[in-house]
This record gives structure tokens, C-alpha cells and sequence, in this order.
């Protein structure tokens, strides 16, 4: 079939502007529509992609051909003959792994944001020239991309090629004067691109990462289903995400999370940083070659709901911080930490009692992309929940089983009999989970997956050697409190970067919901006192359950007074510990 043919510049990095083409040849005077996708796969919302192109014309062999605008993503030429080309620019100031990102640092894009399809060449092979950025940028630029090059110069710019449109779109491109690191795991070339202004230990960022790909490739069996992998890695003051890839993940870091020079310690930061790199490499099996049915045949117009994001992703988020403890990059008490925090972050949300975690896969379109200030009482993460319920699971098959299969046995079975063209139907986890252990699991999943109970993580952690305990403590994700300090609970999230004290979010059936507080009302005094994060937290610890506080807050611009009742911190803050280091062994690294 006849290829696609692209060329790509960065004409103007300071107007933050890439002039892409595409090509391709006619045989007739057939009108032709090109699009470009709404949405990404991996990121679950319609991102309108084609809102970026800035301007777009059309040529062919007799001069400018007549372009014909269909709707938001769509365009028609139509009477041409021979070699037809659409050239247009890319407005590219999106700094996230989803879109595209162009100024005089560096370049960055997905497919998804500046490559439009001819419909009817969806198999058709592509092939892409990456030319040098037209204008003066910062440093020696080079190309990085897990895209097979056809022909290249030293600094990578040339021509590659895809065999398709959906490969072509599943390659992101780094463009910079970045650092480039290489490491073997299991025989396979892997490589680090930092980008962005840091000072790092490149050489043991690759020792650990070695470590969690050869853990991740030996799970699924060897050999890996790719020969070379790449982790393009966006440096930045404050920043984070992930997006996974068949060949390669994209991520955005926080520059204090990677680590220092002559440091042994595996810091916070740094673990945050290393299970982010674990969970987007565990996704080139689950979520890029094992997949729900329904993303499989999309065709990224429009929405493809599937109530198996939890499994893809939440299965995805209990296993990238165990494979660093399986693979000996934190300990134990590191780990039980990390797990308690999700717990606790899933315990935290008043959500969880009116979403089914199967609803919150299915609505992820609507609802997660789209939170607003009344998520917390409305939704449960797939991602949080998700993970709490790959755990719960993996405790019902090692009971169910008397230890002999655990969650490790039902990924590699469904990576063993997977179909990547057709994807997983709906039902066939559960399927798979049940004939495991040759047994009816549907109770199991009617409750973690469709229902909105609590699940019995108590007894079932008993089984590991591991004790779930719970405390009343301030702040999310189990942060401490004052020692000797009664716990309060006031039911509010406040945001203290403005000028005024801003509550972000008021939980539902809270102390700050039951005064009339809201989400957006700024604060200006508490019992007749300025507030900021200091006065409000010292505050807090002088006051006892019960008491009540005054509060003056800016509500749009009229001054309102509150009676804020604190209550009783609730005890939701996950407490991990040992009980049995034989059992939980066992678990931990099997």
C-alpha cells in the first residue's frame, strides 16, 4: 500500500510552533477526509487535539487544492489527482505527557497531537523526516524515539519509519540537548533521555532501573516483547505524570526526585520516582499488548468506555511498587508504608460509598479527567481503588487455592492466552480468576467490583502475616499529627498558595459541610484571627472535639460567618505491620 509520508520541523520554537506535512499519492480524484484523534490512548478524555493546528492548506501537482473544514477534527480534498500534500502548524505549549510541548529547550509531541490520518490508510506503513528546528534554540538538539530509523545523521534527525498509523502514533519524540543513558535488562537495550535542567546520578538511575525491568520481564517470561524500550523523561521544578507505550513510556518529574550524586539512600522522592517508572513499564503488557475489548477497537474519535480500567490500571498500581520490594530496591517496612498510604487514600474518600470501582472505570471520561470540587464525595479513583482491590484478590486466590495460585498466576495466564487484536472481553478476569481456583468467584467481584462495600482487608492480610490497623490522624495519606495531640476533624481541603486561604474541597456529612462551608470560599479569620497554614493548624491543636470556631470567609465577594463544630478525627489511616516475617515473605517476593 502506499505509505504516508510526514515531515516534521520546529519552525518556531519561541512561537512554540511545529510545521508538520503529510503526503500521499492519488490514483483518483476521489475526495479524501484527513483527522486528527481526539484522544490518547492511555488518557482517558477527549482532548480535542485538532483545536492546536493554527493553519492548514493543501497541494497538489496543479498548485493549492480547495480544503474543506467537516467539523472539529475533520477535513475534505477533494478533485485531485497525484501527489497530495497538507502543510500546517502546530501550536505545541502543552507541558504534560499527552500532547506536545515545542520552545527553545527542547521539543516534545504524541503522534496523536500532530498527525493526521487520510482515512482509508489506516494500515498503510508511514514514514516520518524529523528535520532540524528551523530557528537558533539551547544546545546541540538530538532526537530521541523508540521509532525504527530508516536513515539518520548522528544526532538522530532523518527519516523513520511505522508500520502503520496506530504504531506511528504509539512513538513519542523528544527533540533537545538532553542526557542519554543505556543499560541491558535481560538482553535488551534500554535507554534513559533526561531533558530539563537537573544534577543526577544518570549511571544508578540505570543500576535500579535495570533491576525493576529485569523483574518486570522475568514476571511475564522472558524474552520481552520488544528489543529496545525507551523512558523519555521531562525534567521539571514541579510536575508529574506518566503515559505508556509499547516501546516506551513518557514521564514528567519533579527534579528533586531523582537522585543526587553520591547518595546510597533511596529517598521518598526518589521511590516516587522509580514506582512511576515501574507502573508505565508494567503497562507494555498490561494496557499495551493485554487490553479491554473495548479500547482495542476504538478508533480514538470518540469516547470507548470499558469497565476494566481498574484491572489495567489498579492492577497496574498495586504491582509497580511491589516489584521494588520484590526486586530489593526498598524493604519491607518501605513497602507496607507505600500500600498503608493507597489504603488510606481509598479510606479517605467519601466517594467510595457511591461509585462501584467498575462505574469509575466507565465514567472515567466524564467523571476522574473531569473532577471538580465535589469529586472527593461523588467518585472513587480506578487507579487507588483499583490497587486495593488487585491486592484484595490476590489474598482470595492464595486462600482460595491454599497458597498454590495468587495474582501472579492470573496475569501470566492472561498474558499466556492473550488475543492483542481483539483484546479482553468484560467478563474475562473474573472468567479466568474463578477457573484458577476452580471455583465461583462472582461473589468476590460483585463486591469489590460492582459494589460499594468496604472490602475485609483485615482478614484477608491476616492470611500474609501482615496486621491492618487503623488511626485517627490529620491530613491525607496518613501525614502524622502532633504527638499527644487529639486528632480533629473539620472535613475540609484548604489550599493556603493564594493571597487568602481558599477551601478547595468540603467532604460530604463533614463538620464544614453540616456549618454551610463550601469549595471556593476564602478565608479571613478564625474566632476573630488572620489565618494562614501556620495560626490554622496551631489552631486546630488547641481545640478539643466539640468546641466551636468562628470562621469569617469571602464567599464570591460578600463576607459571611460560620459556626464550624470540629468533631472527631475518624480512624481511616491505614497501619501496616509485620506479624509474621516467614508468611509475609512468601508474599512479598512470590
Amino acid at each position: 500500500m502506499t505509505p504516508i509520508r510526514y515531515t516534521l520541523q520546529a519552525v518556531n520554537p519561541a512561537a512554540h510552533l511545529f510545521r508538520v506535512s503529510c503526503s500521499i499519492t492519488k490514483s483518483t480524484s476521489d475526495e479524501l477526509v484527513f483527522r486528527l484523534p481526539n484522544w490518547i490512548p492511555g488518557s482517558y478524555m477527549v482532548r480535542d487535539f485538532a483545536k492546536n493546528i493554527v493553519t492548514i492548506n493543501a497541494f497538489d501537482d496543479n498548485g493549492t487544492a480547495r480544503l474543506n473544514k467537516l467539523d472539529k477534527c475533520r477535513w475534505q480534498v477533494s478533485g485531485t489527482r497525484g501527489e497530495l500534500t497538507l502543510e500546517y502548524d502546530v501550536y505545541a505549549w502543552d507541558l504534560s505527557v499527552r500532547a506536545a510541548h515545542l520552545d527553545q529547550t527542547h521539543g516534545f509531541f504524541n503522534g496523536t497531537s500532530v498527525f493526521l490520518l487520510p482515512e482509508g490508510f489506516e494500515a498503510a506503513p508511514c514514514e516520518v523526516r524529523l528535520l532540524p528546528p528551523l530557528e537558533s534554540v539551547q544546545g546541540q538538539w538530538q532526537v530521541a524515539t523508540s521509532m525504527s530509523a530508516l536513515e539518520v545523521d548522528a544526532a538522530g534527525f532523518g527519516l523513520y519509519r511505522a508500520d502503520n498509523y496506530d504504531d506511528l502514533i504509539d512513538h513519542p519524540v523528544e527533540m533537545g540537548a538532553f542526557e542519554r543513558y543505556t543499560f541491558e535488562a535481560c538482553g535488551v537495550e534500554h535507554q534513559v533521555i533526561l531533558t530539563g535542567q537537573f544534577i543526577t546520578d544518570g549511571e544508578r538511575i540505570c543500576v535500579d532501573l535495570k533491576r525493576v525491568c529485569e523483574y518486570h520481564i522475568q514476571f511475564f517470561d522472558e524474552p520481552a516483547p520488544f528489543d529496545r524500550y525507551v523512558f523519555l523523561v521531562m525534567v521539571v521544578g514541579d510536575g508529574y505524570g506518566g503515559l505508556e507505550h509499547r516501546f516506551s513510556t513518557s514521564l514528567l518529574v519533579r527534579r528533586n526526585s531523582l537522585p543526587a550524586p553520591g547518595v546510597d539512600c533511596v529517598s521518598d522522592e526518589y521511590t516516587e520516582f522509580l514506582g512511576l517508572c515501574s507502573h508505565e513499564y508494567f503497562h507494555a503488557w498490561n494496557v499495551k499488548r493485554l487490553r479491554p475489548a473495548k479500547l482495542a477497537q476504538s478508533d480514538l474519535d470518540r469516547e470507548a468506555h470499558t469497565q476494566l480500567l481498574w484491572a489495567f490500571e489498579g492492577i497496574t498500581s498495586y504491582y509497580d511498587d511491589l516489584a521494588l520490594v520484590r526486586s530489593g530496591l526498598i524493604d519491607r517496612t518501605r513497602y507496607l508504608s507505600l500500600l498503608a498510604k493507597t489504603i488510606t487514600r481509598v479510606a479517605q474518600t467519601p466517594g467510595r460509598f457511591k461509585q462501584p470501582v467498575g462505574e469509575s472505570s466507565f465514567d472515567a471520561w466524564t467523571k476522574f479527567y473531569k473532577q471538580d470540587e465535589n469529586a472527593p464525595n461523588a467518585i472513587v479513583s480506578y487507579y487507588a481503588k483499583g490497587a486495593v482491590v488487585a491486592l484484595a484478590l490476590d489474598m482470595i486466590l492464595r486462600e482460595k487455592s491454599a497458597g498454590a495460585k495468587s495474582l501472579d498466576d492470573l496475569m501470566r495466564a492472561l498474558w499466556r492466552n492473550r488475543d492483542e487484536a481483539a483484546g479482553i472481553p468484560e467478563g474475562e478476569i473474573e472468567r479466568v480468576a474463578s477457573d484458577l481456583v476452580q471455583g465461583d468467584l462472582s461473589d468476590f467481584f460483585d463486591n469489590a467490583v460492582r459494589g460499594v462495600d468496604d472490602l475485609p482487608l483485615e482478614q484477608l492480610l491476616q492470611q500474609v502475616g501482615v496486621t491492618l490497623s487503623w488511626k485517627a490522624m490529620l491530613g491525607k495519606n496518613g501525614d502524622q499529627h502532633h504527638a499527644g495531640v487529639q486528632p480533629l476533624a473539620q472535613g475540609m481541603r484548604v489550599d493556603f498558595s493564594g493571597e487568602l486561604p481558599r477551601i478547595t474541597h468540603v467532604l460530604a456529612d463533614s463538620p464544614a459541610q453540616t456549618a454551610g462551608l463550601s469549595a471556593g470560599d476564602k478565608f479571613i479569620a478564625l474566632n476573630g484571627l488572620q489565618v494562614n497554614e501556620s495560626s490554622f493548624g496551631d489552631a486546630m491543636r488547641r481545640h478539643q472535639p466539640g468546641d466551636s470556631v468562628a470562621v469569617h470567609a469571602f464567599r464570591r465577594d460578600e463576607l459571611s460567618e460560620f459556626t464550624l463544630v470540629l468533631g472527631a478525627s475518624k480512624s481511616d489511616t491505614a497501619v501496616l505491620s509485620i506479624a509474621d516475617a516467614d508468611v509475609a515473605q512468601k508474599w512479598l517476593w512470590n
